[in-house]
């Protein structure tokens, strides 16, 4: 059909204005400039749409962290495990502070239930490339004040610890710290999702965490108030050796009761640490919340 006044062509588009037929192809009436489609809006590139995703409470964790943990006190296999564990992560503390101040040591862990931290004598060029490391790493983080500041101040401490009795004290409560230290890393990763964000692996963190603090909260309560608690510390070091707080009250001047008091308040203080530094390192802004 031939275009006329108000006449179509076979594929055209009809104007709702002056009633012509124009080329499917164009967006404005030729005849009287109507817009013969509506327009496309364009998405805003600045003002990306925010989507705010539901977490679950990472306190759920805590919780069931916190009912399943006793479960590896009790049951004998899962007993074990966690002793094992809590072994590995004791004497990898030891370990780790015997060569940090020169003296070279290992874990040995016995199947029967004894585990130590074997350490040389201390090697003094190990002393001085240790504090070299330290230097190095100094420099490294020279455009980091914050942590250049904390490095800055273990190498100054360093020689100081090292070459002192304090070494030794600091190394006997290695083992103990090193499993408090786990257990605020084990918090941390229960609140923040850990590395697959998966409900079983936080759930798992918060077990491990629950259960690393709470051997050494009651075994610290039990040398604080309880003469029995005493007596058996007193005879069950592995392999026959004097057990660590025993040794360090001996090295401080200071009774059992007190080193156990001591390491009570860093065992106290391992939930708030972790929990500010989930605060610092993954809270989100005012919009999103907390990311979980």
């Amino acid at each position: 059909m031939e275009r006329g006044t108000t006449g179509l062509r076979q594929g055209s588009l009809y104007c709702p204005s002056c009633k012509r037929g124009n080329s499917q192809w164009l967006d404005q009436c030729e005849y009287c400039g109507t817009a013969l489609r509506a327009p496309v809006k364009k998405p805003d590139l600045a003002k990306p749409e925010v989507v705010v995703i539901d977490a679950p409470n990472p306190w759920l964790f805590f919780g069931l962290g916190a009912v399943i943990s006793p479960i590896f006190a009790f049951v004998p296999l899962l007993q074990y495990m966690g002793w094992f564990l809590a072994s590995l992560v004791h004497e990898l503390g030891h370990t780790l502070v015997a060569w940090f101040f020169g003296q070279p040591a290992f874990p040995a862990i016995r199947l029967d239930g004894h585990a130590a931290a074997l350490h040389t004598e201390q090697k003094t060029l190990l002393v001085i490339v240790i504090g070299g490391l330290l230097a190095a790493l100094l420099w490294h983080l020279r455009h980091r004040p914050k942590a250049r500041v904390v490095v800055g101040a273990v190498l100054a401490l360093h020689p100081l610890l090292a070459f002192t009795e304090a070494k030794e004290v600091i190394h006997l409560l290695g083992g103990h710290l090193s499993e408090l230290v786990f257990a605020g890393i084990f918090f941390y990763r229960a609140l923040s999702g850990g590395f697959t964000e998966s409900n079983a692996e936080r759930i798992t963190y918060a077990t491990m965490a629950w259960f690393l603090l709470g051997r050494n909260v009651i075994m610290n309560g039990g040398l604080m108030f309880s003469e029995a608690a005493r007596r058996t510390y007193h005879g069950n070091g592995s392999f026959g050796l004097t057990n660590d707080f025993i040794r360090a009250a001996r090295e401080l001047g200071w009774s059992l009761e007190g080193v156990a008091a001591l390491m009570m308040l860093f065992s106290l203080a391992v939930l708030p640490v972790a929990f500010l530094v989930w605060r610092k390192l993954d809270w989100g802004d005012a919009e999103t919340g907390p990311r979980a």
